[in-house]
Protein backbone atom coordinates (compact mmCIF):
# COMPACT_ATOMS: atom_id res chain seq x y z
CA UNK A 1 0.00 0.00 0.00
CA UNK A 2 1.03 3.80 -0.31
CA UNK A 3 0.31 5.91 2.89
CA UNK A 4 0.51 9.08 2.74
CA UNK A 5 1.67 11.14 6.16
CA UNK A 6 1.29 14.66 6.59
CA UNK A 7 2.85 16.82 9.15
CA UNK A 8 3.75 20.50 8.95
CA UNK A 9 5.32 20.74 12.27
CA UNK A 10 9.30 20.08 13.30
CA UNK A 11 9.77 21.01 16.47
CA UNK A 12 8.66 19.09 20.34
CA UNK A 13 6.52 16.24 20.16
CA UNK A 14 5.59 16.46 16.11
CA UNK A 15 8.77 14.73 14.53
CA UNK A 16 9.58 12.21 16.88
CA UNK A 17 5.63 11.54 15.93
CA UNK A 18 6.21 11.66 12.43
CA UNK A 19 9.55 9.25 12.43
CA UNK A 20 8.34 6.35 15.02
CA UNK A 21 4.83 6.31 13.19
CA UNK A 22 6.75 6.16 9.26
CA UNK A 23 9.24 3.74 10.62
CA UNK A 24 6.18 1.58 11.64
CA UNK A 25 4.04 1.59 8.10
CA UNK A 26 7.66 0.85 6.21
CA UNK A 27 8.94 -2.14 8.69
CA UNK A 28 4.97 -3.54 8.12
CA UNK A 29 6.27 -3.38 4.00
CA UNK A 30 3.96 -0.38 3.35
CA UNK A 31 5.48 2.34 0.58
CA UNK A 32 5.13 5.74 2.10
CA UNK A 33 5.24 9.68 1.04
CA UNK A 34 6.38 12.27 3.47
CA UNK A 35 4.40 15.63 3.03
CA UNK A 36 6.41 18.27 5.31
CA UNK A 37 8.30 21.68 5.05
CA UNK A 38 11.23 21.63 3.52
CA UNK A 39 13.55 22.32 6.37
CA UNK A 40 12.52 18.84 7.72
CA UNK A 41 13.86 16.76 5.15
CA UNK A 42 17.65 17.73 6.36
CA UNK A 43 16.42 16.64 10.02
CA UNK A 44 18.94 13.69 10.89
CA UNK A 45 15.89 11.27 11.79
CA UNK A 46 14.59 12.09 8.35
CA UNK A 47 17.47 11.65 6.30
CA UNK A 48 18.53 8.52 8.43
CA UNK A 49 14.36 6.92 7.09
CA UNK A 50 15.37 8.22 3.69
CA UNK A 51 18.68 6.29 3.62
CA UNK A 52 18.00 2.81 5.03
CA UNK A 53 14.13 2.63 3.38
CA UNK A 54 14.86 4.27 -0.25
CA UNK A 55 13.63 3.57 -2.31
CA UNK A 56 9.95 2.61 -0.50
CA UNK A 57 9.88 6.23 0.96
CA UNK A 58 9.01 9.36 -0.78
CA UNK A 59 9.45 12.61 0.16
CA UNK A 60 7.62 16.29 -0.88
CA UNK A 61 7.17 19.50 0.29
CA UNK A 62 4.33 21.81 1.61
CA UNK A 63 5.18 25.38 0.65
CA UNK A 64 6.90 27.54 3.39
CA UNK A 65 4.62 30.09 2.80
CA UNK A 66 0.98 28.81 2.68
CA UNK A 67 1.67 27.31 5.68
CA UNK A 68 2.91 30.68 7.42
CA UNK A 69 -0.18 32.17 5.97
CA UNK A 70 -2.54 29.82 7.26
CA UNK A 71 -1.07 30.27 10.60
CA UNK A 72 -1.18 33.86 11.12
CA UNK A 73 -4.55 33.60 9.99
CA UNK A 74 -6.61 36.73 10.78
CA UNK A 75 -9.97 34.97 11.38
CA UNK A 76 -9.05 33.23 14.13
CA UNK A 77 -8.85 29.15 14.89
CA UNK A 78 -11.23 28.59 12.40
CA UNK A 79 -9.96 30.31 9.90
CA UNK A 80 -6.07 28.87 10.50
CA UNK A 81 -7.87 25.39 10.35
CA UNK A 82 -9.74 25.78 6.99
CA UNK A 83 -6.34 26.98 5.49
CA UNK A 84 -4.83 23.95 6.76
CA UNK A 85 -7.41 21.88 5.24
CA UNK A 86 -6.81 23.26 2.41
CA UNK A 87 -2.93 22.88 2.37
CA UNK A 88 -3.41 19.46 3.35
CA UNK A 89 -6.47 19.05 0.25
CA UNK A 90 -4.27 20.41 -2.13
CA UNK A 91 -0.75 18.34 -1.09
CA UNK A 92 -3.18 14.99 -1.34
CA UNK A 93 -4.32 15.56 -4.90
CA UNK A 94 -0.90 16.31 -6.37
CA UNK A 95 0.88 13.40 -4.85
CA UNK A 96 -2.54 11.35 -5.99
CA UNK A 97 -2.45 12.54 -9.43
CA UNK A 98 1.17 11.04 -9.86
CA UNK A 99 1.22 7.94 -7.12
CA UNK A 100 -2.34 6.44 -5.95
CA UNK A 101 -2.47 6.82 -2.50
CA UNK A 102 -4.16 4.29 -0.34
CA UNK A 103 -4.08 5.61 3.05
CA UNK A 104 -3.66 8.49 4.99
CA UNK A 105 -2.86 9.48 8.39
CA UNK A 106 -2.34 12.62 10.17
CA UNK A 107 0.05 12.34 13.14
CA UNK A 108 -1.50 15.53 14.42
CA UNK A 109 -4.52 15.73 13.48
CA UNK A 110 -5.26 19.10 15.57
CA UNK A 111 -4.31 21.14 12.32
CA UNK A 112 -8.04 20.81 11.04
CA UNK A 113 -9.78 18.41 13.01
CA UNK A 114 -12.72 21.41 13.38
CA UNK A 115 -12.68 22.22 9.52
CA UNK A 116 -12.56 18.54 8.61
CA UNK A 117 -16.03 17.95 11.02
CA UNK A 118 -17.59 21.24 9.42
CA UNK A 119 -16.41 20.54 5.48
CA UNK A 120 -15.59 16.73 5.32
CA UNK A 121 -12.53 14.92 4.69
CA UNK A 122 -10.20 16.60 2.15
CA UNK A 123 -9.15 13.35 0.94
CA UNK A 124 -12.16 12.34 -1.10
CA UNK A 125 -13.19 8.85 -0.37
CA UNK A 126 -9.63 7.79 0.38
CA UNK A 127 -9.31 5.85 3.60
CA UNK A 128 -7.66 7.99 6.33
CA UNK A 129 -6.77 8.04 9.97
CA UNK A 130 -5.02 10.51 12.84
CA UNK A 131 -4.27 11.72 16.23
CA UNK A 132 -6.07 14.24 18.25
CA UNK A 133 -4.13 15.61 21.09
CA UNK A 134 -6.04 19.05 22.22
CA UNK A 135 -9.86 18.90 21.90
CA UNK A 136 -10.95 20.01 25.99
CA UNK A 137 -14.63 20.61 25.42
CA UNK A 138 -15.14 17.31 27.66
CA UNK A 139 -12.42 18.76 30.45
CA UNK A 140 -15.64 20.18 33.17
CA UNK A 141 -17.52 17.24 32.19
CA UNK A 142 -14.65 15.10 32.75
CA UNK A 143 -13.62 16.41 35.95
CA UNK A 144 -10.62 18.56 34.62
CA UNK A 145 -10.15 21.75 36.06
CA UNK A 146 -9.85 24.58 33.13
CA UNK A 147 -11.94 26.93 32.15
CA UNK A 148 -14.92 26.03 29.51
CA UNK A 149 -13.34 26.59 25.89
CA UNK A 150 -14.55 28.63 23.03
CA UNK A 151 -17.83 27.22 21.25
CA UNK A 152 -17.54 24.31 23.28
CA UNK A 153 -20.74 22.81 21.87
CA UNK A 154 -20.07 23.92 18.62
CA UNK A 155 -16.54 22.18 18.74
CA UNK A 156 -18.33 18.99 20.67
CA UNK A 157 -20.43 18.74 17.58
CA UNK A 158 -18.24 19.05 14.87
CA UNK A 159 -15.97 16.55 16.55
CA UNK A 160 -18.36 13.99 16.14
CA UNK A 161 -19.12 14.68 12.82
CA UNK A 162 -15.33 14.26 11.73
CA UNK A 163 -16.26 10.89 13.38
CA UNK A 164 -19.13 10.32 11.57
CA UNK A 165 -17.44 10.75 8.56
CA UNK A 166 -17.46 7.17 6.42
CA UNK A 167 -13.83 7.49 5.02
CA UNK A 168 -12.54 7.80 8.47
CA UNK A 169 -10.93 4.75 8.99
CA UNK A 170 -10.09 5.20 13.07
CA UNK A 171 -9.20 8.73 15.20
CA UNK A 172 -6.63 8.07 18.04
CA UNK A 173 -6.33 10.27 21.20
CA UNK A 174 -3.72 10.21 23.90
CA UNK A 175 -6.51 11.44 26.06
CA UNK A 176 -8.59 8.61 27.75
CA UNK A 177 -11.29 10.96 28.94
CA UNK A 178 -12.00 12.44 25.66
CA UNK A 179 -12.75 8.67 24.04
CA UNK A 180 -14.73 7.74 27.60
CA UNK A 181 -16.86 11.04 27.17
CA UNK A 182 -17.28 10.34 23.43
CA UNK A 183 -18.11 6.85 23.70
CA UNK A 184 -20.56 7.34 26.77
CA UNK A 185 -22.26 10.30 24.99
CA UNK A 186 -22.22 9.00 21.02
CA UNK A 187 -22.59 5.38 20.53
CA UNK A 188 -23.03 5.33 17.00
CA UNK A 189 -19.75 6.24 16.38
CA UNK A 190 -18.04 5.11 19.62
CA UNK A 191 -16.06 2.31 17.37
CA UNK A 192 -14.00 5.32 15.19
CA UNK A 193 -12.24 6.68 18.62
CA UNK A 194 -9.30 5.21 20.17
CA UNK A 195 -7.46 5.79 22.87
CA UNK A 196 -3.60 5.19 22.54
CA UNK A 197 -0.85 5.87 25.52
CA UNK A 198 1.13 8.34 25.18
CA UNK A 199 4.80 7.48 24.39
CA UNK A 200 8.07 8.05 26.26
CA UNK A 201 11.04 6.15 26.66
CA UNK A 202 13.98 7.09 28.53
CA UNK A 203 17.12 5.64 26.72
CA UNK A 204 20.26 5.57 29.20
CA UNK A 205 22.00 3.28 31.55
CA UNK A 206 22.71 6.12 34.25
CA UNK A 207 21.51 5.45 37.77
CA UNK A 208 20.76 8.28 40.09
CA UNK A 209 24.48 7.97 41.51
CA UNK A 210 26.42 8.13 37.71
CA UNK A 211 24.00 10.75 36.92
CA UNK A 212 25.08 13.33 39.25
CA UNK A 213 28.86 12.68 39.20
CA UNK A 214 28.05 12.76 35.26
CA UNK A 215 26.51 16.73 35.72
CA UNK A 216 28.60 17.76 39.06
CA UNK A 217 25.31 17.96 41.71
CA UNK A 218 25.70 17.26 45.03
CA UNK A 219 25.09 13.38 45.86
CA UNK A 220 22.73 14.69 49.30
CA UNK A 221 21.06 17.45 47.86
CA UNK A 222 17.58 17.29 46.81
CA UNK A 223 17.33 17.80 42.91
CA UNK A 224 14.49 19.88 40.93
CA UNK A 225 14.11 19.31 37.54
CA UNK A 226 12.78 21.62 35.05
CA UNK A 227 12.78 20.15 31.69
CA UNK A 228 11.81 21.32 27.92
CA UNK A 229 11.61 24.27 26.23
CA UNK A 230 12.02 26.39 28.79
CA UNK A 231 9.82 29.52 28.49
CA UNK A 232 7.86 31.78 30.58
CA UNK A 233 4.72 29.60 30.69
CA UNK A 234 6.62 26.55 32.53
CA UNK A 235 6.17 28.38 35.68
CA UNK A 236 9.84 28.71 36.57
CA UNK A 237 9.81 32.02 37.99
CA UNK A 238 7.40 31.20 41.33
CA UNK A 239 10.02 28.24 41.77
CA UNK A 240 13.15 30.39 41.38
CA UNK A 241 11.32 32.83 43.97
CA UNK A 242 10.57 30.26 46.11
CA UNK A 243 14.03 28.91 46.61
CA UNK A 244 15.51 32.97 46.66
CA UNK A 245 13.32 33.33 50.17
CA UNK A 246 12.98 30.03 51.52
CA UNK A 247 15.56 29.38 54.32
CA UNK A 248 13.87 25.26 54.46
CA UNK A 249 14.77 24.61 51.38
CA UNK A 250 18.55 25.39 51.71
CA UNK A 251 19.10 22.13 50.51
CA UNK A 252 17.17 22.61 47.59
CA UNK A 253 18.69 22.44 44.24
CA UNK A 254 17.07 23.20 40.53
CA UNK A 255 18.02 21.44 37.42
CA UNK A 256 17.30 23.40 34.08
CA UNK A 257 17.20 21.24 31.27
CA UNK A 258 15.97 22.32 27.58
CA UNK A 259 16.53 25.16 25.18
CA UNK A 260 16.11 28.54 27.45
CA UNK A 261 13.59 31.21 25.85
CA UNK A 262 15.33 34.73 25.96
CA UNK A 263 12.91 35.75 28.93
CA UNK A 264 13.89 32.77 30.98
CA UNK A 265 17.55 33.49 30.31
CA UNK A 266 17.46 37.16 31.22
CA UNK A 267 15.38 36.07 34.24
CA UNK A 268 17.82 33.15 35.78
CA UNK A 269 20.97 35.58 35.10
CA UNK A 270 18.52 38.51 36.83
CA UNK A 271 16.74 36.53 39.76
CA UNK A 272 18.99 33.07 40.16
CA UNK A 273 21.90 35.03 40.98
CA UNK A 274 22.30 34.04 44.65
CA UNK A 275 21.57 30.55 43.76
CA UNK A 276 24.13 30.73 41.39
CA UNK A 277 26.81 31.95 43.72
CA UNK A 278 25.64 29.03 45.90
CA UNK A 279 26.19 26.23 43.39
CA UNK A 280 22.13 25.63 43.80
CA UNK A 281 21.28 26.28 40.20
CA UNK A 282 22.31 23.99 36.85
CA UNK A 283 21.85 23.95 33.28
CA UNK A 284 21.83 22.45 29.94
CA UNK A 285 20.80 25.05 27.67
CA UNK A 286 20.31 23.19 25.06
CA UNK A 287 18.22 20.72 23.35
CA UNK A 288 19.75 16.91 24.69
CA UNK A 289 19.62 13.82 23.07
CA UNK A 290 17.86 10.74 24.56
CA UNK A 291 21.29 9.98 26.40
CA UNK A 292 21.25 13.33 28.10
CA UNK A 293 17.42 13.33 28.81
CA UNK A 294 17.90 10.05 31.27
CA UNK A 295 20.54 11.30 32.56
CA UNK A 296 18.73 14.20 33.86
CA UNK A 297 16.11 12.47 34.61
CA UNK A 298 17.98 10.00 37.23
CA UNK A 299 19.96 12.63 38.87
CA UNK A 300 16.43 14.66 39.94
CA UNK A 301 14.98 13.78 42.77
CA UNK A 302 11.23 15.55 41.90
CA UNK A 303 10.00 17.11 38.94
CA UNK A 304 8.42 20.24 38.44
CA UNK A 305 5.59 21.18 36.00
CA UNK A 306 4.24 24.33 37.51
CA UNK A 307 2.83 25.33 33.44
CA UNK A 308 0.91 27.93 33.16
CA UNK A 309 -2.78 27.81 30.85
CA UNK A 310 -1.33 24.55 29.65
CA UNK A 311 -4.14 22.60 29.86
CA UNK A 312 -3.71 19.63 27.70
CA UNK A 313 -1.21 16.48 28.05
CA UNK A 314 2.41 16.54 29.40
CA UNK A 315 5.08 14.48 27.63
CA UNK A 316 7.28 15.44 30.61
CA UNK A 317 5.08 14.04 33.10
CA UNK A 318 5.07 10.95 31.26
CA UNK A 319 8.82 10.73 31.28
CA UNK A 320 8.73 11.91 35.23
CA UNK A 321 6.26 8.70 35.98
CA UNK A 322 7.82 6.25 34.15
CA UNK A 323 10.72 6.94 35.85
CA UNK A 324 9.23 7.30 39.16
CA UNK A 325 10.36 10.44 39.97
CA UNK A 326 7.28 12.54 41.45
CA UNK A 327 6.56 15.73 40.27
CA UNK A 328 4.65 18.92 41.79
CA UNK A 329 2.53 20.03 39.04
CA UNK A 330 -0.39 22.59 38.22
CA UNK A 331 -3.62 21.63 39.77
CA UNK A 332 -5.07 22.56 36.08
CA UNK A 333 -5.66 20.68 33.10
CA UNK A 334 -4.48 16.99 32.77
CA UNK A 335 -1.72 17.53 34.64
CA UNK A 336 -3.77 18.00 37.55
CA UNK A 337 -5.96 15.38 36.99
CA UNK A 338 -3.29 12.62 36.50
CA UNK A 339 -1.41 13.60 39.83
CA UNK A 340 -4.22 13.14 41.76
CA UNK A 341 -5.90 10.07 39.59
CA UNK A 342 -2.75 8.58 39.61
CA UNK A 343 -1.19 9.44 42.94
CA UNK A 344 1.88 10.77 41.10
CA UNK A 345 2.77 13.93 42.99
CA UNK A 346 0.97 17.08 44.53
CA UNK A 347 -1.18 19.50 42.76
CA UNK A 348 -0.92 22.80 43.74
CA UNK A 349 -1.14 26.44 43.22
CA UNK A 350 2.15 27.04 41.29
CA UNK A 351 1.76 30.62 41.84
CA UNK A 352 1.85 30.56 45.68
CA UNK A 353 4.86 30.49 47.10
CA UNK A 354 3.92 28.58 50.32
CA UNK A 355 2.34 26.18 48.33
CA UNK A 356 5.38 25.14 46.71
CA UNK A 357 7.82 25.21 49.61
CA UNK A 358 5.26 22.94 51.56
CA UNK A 359 5.10 20.53 48.51
CA UNK A 360 8.68 20.66 48.03
CA UNK A 361 9.26 19.47 52.17
CA UNK A 362 6.37 17.14 52.12
CA UNK A 363 7.86 15.13 49.05
CA UNK A 364 11.39 15.15 50.39
CA UNK A 365 10.25 13.96 54.07
CA UNK A 366 8.28 11.13 51.78
CA UNK A 367 10.77 9.75 49.39
CA UNK A 368 13.69 9.72 51.85
CA UNK A 369 11.18 7.03 53.34
CA UNK A 370 10.11 5.11 50.50
CA UNK A 371 12.45 6.22 47.14
CA UNK A 372 9.63 4.28 44.61
CA UNK A 373 6.85 5.59 46.90
CA UNK A 374 5.10 7.72 43.48
CA UNK A 375 5.66 4.56 41.36
CA UNK A 376 2.46 3.72 39.19
CA UNK A 377 2.30 0.68 37.05
CA UNK A 378 0.01 2.43 34.58
CA UNK A 379 2.29 4.28 32.22
CA UNK A 380 4.20 0.92 31.84
CA UNK A 381 2.18 0.59 28.63
CA UNK A 382 3.03 4.72 27.74
CA UNK A 383 5.94 3.10 25.33
CA UNK A 384 6.79 3.29 21.38
CA UNK A 385 6.07 -0.39 20.93
CA UNK A 386 2.25 -0.40 22.51
CA UNK A 387 1.94 2.84 20.78
CA UNK A 388 2.70 1.44 17.30
CA UNK A 389 0.64 -2.05 18.33
CA UNK A 390 -2.19 0.25 19.05
CA UNK A 391 -1.96 1.74 15.70
CA UNK A 392 -1.61 -1.23 14.29
CA UNK A 393 -0.68 -0.59 10.79
CA UNK A 394 -0.92 -4.01 8.72
CA UNK A 395 -5.02 -4.06 10.10
CA UNK A 396 -6.92 -0.92 10.29
CA UNK A 397 -5.56 0.00 6.70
Amino acid sequence: MHILIIEPGSTGHHLIYLEKIAKGYLDSGHNITLCTLAATHQHPLIKNLKSKYEPNINLTCIPDEEYKDALTSKFSDMGRELKMRGIFKKAYKEINSTFAVDYIFLPYLDYCLYAIGLLGSPFGNTAWGGICMRPSFHYQASGVIAPKPKLSKVKEFLFKRCLSLPSLNKLFTIDELLEKHVSNTTQKTKQKIQYIPDPAELLGNHTPKTARAKLGLSEDAKIILVYGALNERKGIQSLIETLNVSSKLENVHLLLVGKQSEGIKKYVQSFALDLTIKKRIHTLDRFVDSEEQQLSFMASDIVWLGYQEHYTMSGVLVLAAISGKPIIGTRLGLIGWYINEKKIGLSIDTQDKVQIQSAIQQISSEIDSKSDLYKNEYFDNHNWGVFLHTLSFTENN
